[in-house]
């Protein structure tokens, strides 16, 4: 392992030789558990919803504990489509920008994203701040040996600043509770030139948006085993729509919502309620895309202006800003003025 560690208390620099590593500034002491180093610690940057960002850390650990998404070949086939069209990429541009780098992935969650890339990469550094990391560990050892596994936190990330080549954060951002600090301290931990890939969840269609709100209101609350149990009307209505058209005739300004031909299923999805279905995956794999979208407490949507003043802040050179109904994935390199 390269010499890029940092004492997440008092910033100073700390060496990994032995299974319990004790910062010799301030003394904090990290242990390791099933091979894994636990850096975790809650932001004070997101102090003020404190609980929220526990309910949405602790909701990923079970969601991921209890899922093959991403790892059979249906949900497998999704996460890489899904992946490459949030930021508009092939795979052949996305190599490009790993390949032969050593790359920081800060919520590695189950590790489905891994598949992606880590075969192309030198050497990959991956934190996450639930229990899921245990789990990516046990599910990506026997398939990939460059993957460095920790317990962390983004916003506050036990590396040095210029550590990185590139960062790969994917689908995280907007459950963090401070999704402008968490882009800030990724961005510190890069080299100079060096990419950033992130992406959050756009605005959506007004009655979309409320819908999404009320229903985490009424679910967020629940064990997680009794709110998946509640949410699957939702997959099951997804399912029956599949297939079906609707044709709207005049456009409606007000919900944000065109004249044309839709395929029903998606046309709720995007104005109405998240009513997902993708026919290659199995009814558990489309309702843990429901689940992921409705359980968690910390859930925030932004716009297209504000994602790029964030950017503007940070002096990060845009090489791509892809907009996409349900989301915006942006590709850019850090400029040193």
């Amino acid at each position: 392992m390269l010499d890029i560690f940092k004492c997440i208390q008092c910033n100073s620099t700390i060496n990994i030789v032995q299974d319990n590593i004790v910062c010799k500034k301030c003394n904090k002491q990290y242990k390791k558990t099933n091979g894994i180093i636990d850096f975790s610690l809650l932001s004070d940057k997101t102090e003020n919803i404190k609980e929220d960002v526990v309910q949405t850390t602790e909701a990923f650990a079970w969601q991921w504990h209890n899922s093959e998404m991403g790892h059979n070949k249906g949900s497998k086939t999704y996460s890489k489509q899904l992946f490459l069209d949030r930021y508009g990429v092939s795979e052949d541009e996305l190599i490009e920008y790993v390949s032969n780098k050593i790359v920081y992935d800060p919520a590695i969650g189950s590790g489905r994203v891994e598949y992606i890339f880590a075969k192309y990469a030198k050497e990959i550094y991956s934190t996450d701040l639930s229990n899921a990391v245990y789990k990516a560990k046990e599910n990506l050892d026997n398939h990939f040996n460059n993957i460095n596994y920790f317990k962390g936190n983004l916003i506050n990330p036990p590396f040095k600043n210029d550590s990185f080549d590139v960062v790969i954060c994917h689908a995280i951002l907007q459950h963090t509770g401070n999704t402008f600090e968490g882009i800030k301290s990724l961005t510190n931990t890069l080299k100079e030139d060096g990419i950033i890939f992130f992406d959050v969840y756009r605005k959506a269609a007004p009655i979309r948006d409320f819908t999404d709100d009320f229903i985490r209101s009424l679910v967020s609350n629940l064990p997680p085993q009794e709110a998946w149990d509640k949410l699957i009307p939702i997959t099951k209505l997804a399912q029956d729509l599949y297939n079906q058209t609707i044709i709207i005739d005049k456009d409606i300004k007000e919900l944000e919502i065109k004249a044309g031909e839709y395929n029903l299923q998606r046309f709720i999805y995007y104005k109405f309620l998240k009513t997902f279905w993708n026919d290659n995956m199995s009814f558990e794999d489309n309702h843990m895309v429901v689940f992921d979208w409705y359980y968690p407490k910390v859930s925030e949507r932004y716009t297209v202006e504000e994602v790029k003043s964030w950017l503007e802040k940070l002096n990060l050179e845009v090489i791509k800003f892809h907009t996409l109904e349900g989301g915006i994935g942006v590709i850019a390199r850090k400029v040193i003025q």
